[in-house]
This record gives structure tokens, C-alpha cells and sequence, in this order.
């Protein structure tokens, strides 16, 4: 793998999702299924690292002025269903 300022994290995304569709046909030599598994991986690896580059920038830029980080995550769905099915104690609660 060369460079990984050549393509682009949405190119990378677009063409493992191509590579996959590929290989889920099964029309592909054997060949060519290993060569395509092999730039799979390489952009797999490509596509973590820039998320893992972007997730850095996200925290620095989420620094308090005490220097302390301050780390908000998005809710993940067993959480909001979780929250979403349990009711607030009083209508306070609501404002």
C-alpha cells in the first residue's frame, strides 16, 4: 500500500465495499478472490487508521481550557433504547 494521502477515506470505504460485493458473488477466480481479500485488508487497515487520526483530533479539539479532556461518546442503540424505555420520575424532570 502506498501512501494513504493518495485516496481518501470515503474512496477507500467506496471500494471495500465494491471488493466485498465481488467476493460475495463468488464469480471471482481464486486469484483474484486472494488479491482482492489482500487489498481488502490493506484498505481495512487504511480506512481504521484515518478514523483512528480523526478520533485524536476530535479529543484535542474537545480539551477543556484545564487541559482535562473532556471525552463525549454517542449513545449506542441498547443505550437509547434503554433510556427510551424508562420514564422519568416526575414531569420536572421533562424541563
Amino acid at each position: 500500500m502506498s501512501k494513504k494521502t493518495e485516496i481518501s477515506f470515503e474512496q477507500a470505504l467506496t471500494e471495500l465495499e465494491q471488493i466485498a460485493e465481488n467476493l460475495e458473488r463468488g464469480q471471482l477466480t481464486l486469484e483474484e478472490s486472494i488479491k482482492s481479500y489482500e487489498r481488502g485488508m490493506e484498505l481495512r487497515t487504511l480506512c481504521q487508521s484515518i478514523l483512528a487520526e480523526a478520533e485524536g483530533k476530535i479529543e484535542y479539539l474537545a480539551k477543556s481550557g484545564s487541559g482535562e479532556t473532556q471525552k463525549k461518546t454517542a449513545n449506542t442503540k441498547s443505550e437509547t433504547s434503554t433510556r427510551a424505555a424508562t420514564p422519568p420520575a416526575d414531569d420536572d424532570e421533562l424541563f
